[in-house]
């Protein structure tokens, strides 16, 4: 038998599992299934739960037939972050799953947040931390307004990975890391935040270190009985781990449905915009999350009848143009964190082409990353030389170049990229080690390089000064065009 440690990543629109060797890090086998996003209002973006359990069923059936030789010897989830259901003490869902790209709590949050004054945000978070709408409080302190039926019988606000954890194993754990904002550099819940919404220090599950064991299988979801479980944590660290991050010298850009550029340093300062997260054996993670990433694509293409490969060919055989694109089309998460900020394309004429627009649009998703990485930058006080990217993004060759160009940075496209799955896998595997980052780097891979084009550094560094300062010009009539304060 072929030992064996599966991966599981629950992300926004369909789950990715994966079988890697427990000794080598080399791919066995990896699936993946789909499921939908439903908008029953304006703002909204809700999933089912049990659409998460069904597609771990499904996933790990279809893995077992592909490699009935492997022994699986230790399972690792991770999920997207800031996407809360309440449950009961059963672990029961009681409501839908309000996810990330989810507007309904902004005004809320704008209470939230404006309430606190600059003297006590720095107590709090110990740097310039903005509640927003997908704030896990911001939920709570909705579900308690708006469903207190499910309000009054919940036991804990909960990620899909805790959800998903919990029909596996039994137990109700979460980890700091996910729990953005709740958790205090000790690695323990900040009772004076949790206490700014009725409930909030009682709808948290106890929390225990990503790397650590939640649990065994219970033989749940059809997974045999008796497999060691981690902790898991978000989407995020698991590309971490899976991009063999180890100094400020590599960033990680994730080209999924958003786009999440993370650094992890040796130092941490506190840069607005950018989320710090506390030390791991002496490193921090500096990271941001778009809301529209290859969203925003497959967004253009749906909007002109055309399938995103159509999109991408047309975009490679266009020309230069002076059109730019800022792709908030559900609000803005990092570095903005602007729930009003709007999707805007600027530059357009009459002799702009469907090809010049989808490539702005690529263009605009990469300088949304490169504001992310300047921050991210900022706060490891290093300076990025290699940037390793993975992610459905990383399929066109056309957007990694222009990835490239944009960051002026070289681009290394990992061989694996679902690396949420692969590094939340060897999270599992090595769950305990004090050299879990050291190892897990010495099992990535590298498909592709990508060098930028010095021809086009003026280029791209003017049109990336314009991208910035639109929004800038913009961001109050954003507000006034919502009719939303912030």
């Amino acid at each position: 038998m072929t030992r064996a440690l599966l991966g599981i990543d629950i992300g926004t629109t369909s789950i990715k599992a994966l079988l890697i060797s427990a000794d080598d890090g080399s791919t066995l086998a990896s699936v993946g299934y789909p499921y939908p996003t439903h908008r029953p209002h304006v703002g909204w973006a809700e999933q089912d739960p049990t659409d998460w359990t069904n597609a771990v069923t499904l996933a790990w059936k279809e893995l077992a037939v592909k490699r009935s030789d492997a022994e699986v010897v230790a399972i690792g989830i991770c999920s997207q972050v800031n996407t809360h259901l309440l449950v009961d003490k059963e672990s029961k869902a009681l409501t839908p799953a309000i996810t990330w790209k989810d507007l309904r709590c902004a005004d809320i949050a704008a209470e939230l947040d404006g309430a606190i004054s600059d003297t006590q945000r720095i107590a709090l978070w110990g740097g310039p931390f903005k509640i927003d709408s997908s704030f896990s409080l911001s939920r709570i302190e909705w579900w308690r307004r708006n469903d207190p039926a499910a309000f009054k019988q919940a036991a804990a606000a909960m990620l899909p990975k805790d959800y998903v954890i919990a029909a596996l194993c039994g137990v109700q754990v979460a980890d700091p890391l996910s729990a953005i904002g709740l958790v205090g550099s000790d690695g323990a819940y900040i009772a004076q935040v949790l206490a700014l919404v009725d409930s909030g220090p009682l709808l948290n599950a106890p929390l225990h270190t990503f790397d650590s064991i939640a649990g065994k299988t219970n033989g749940a979801l059809g997974i045999p009985a008796g497999i060691p479980v981690a902790v898991g944590t978000m989407d995020a660290w698991g590309n971490v781990y899976g991009s063999g991050l180890l100094d400020a010298s590599h960033a990680m850009e994730v080209s999924g449905t958003s786009e999440i550029v993370a650094v992890l340093g040796e130092k941490s300062i506190p840069t607005p915009g950018i989320i710090s997260f506390p030390a791991i054996r002496g490193r921090s993670l500096h990271a941001g999350p778009t809301q529209a990433g290859a969203d925003a694509i497959a967004w253009f293409a749906q909007m002109h009848g055309k399938s995103i490969e159509e999109t991408l060919a047309a975009a490679v055989a266009s020309n230069p143009s002076r059109a730019i694109f800022l792709p908030h089309l559900d609000g803005e998460r990092a570095p903005h964190w602007n729930p009003n900020a709007q999707g805007v394309f600027i530059g357009v004429t009459r002799e702009s082409g469907f090809g010049e627009m989808a490539q702005a649009v690529l263009e605009g998703v990469a300088f949304a990353a490169r504001q992310i990485r300047e921050g991210c930058e900022i706060a490891s006080g290093g300076a990025v030389k290699t940037i390793r990217l993975s992610g459905g993004g990383g399929k066109s060759a056309h957007w990694n170049q222009i990835k490239a160009d944009v960051h002026n940075r070289t681009v290394e496209v990992l061989s694996e990229l679902d690396t949420g799955a692969r590094g939340i896998a060897l999270v599992a595997g090595g769950a305990g080690r004090e050299d879990l980052e050291e190892w897990a780097a010495s099992m990535i891979h590298i498909s592709a390089t990508f060098t930028p084009d010095s021809s086009k550094r003026a280029y791209y560094d003017e049109k990336y000064a314009i991208y910035v300062d639109t929004y800038k010009a913009l961001v109050g009539i954003f507000d006034r065009n919502t009719g939303r304060a912030r």
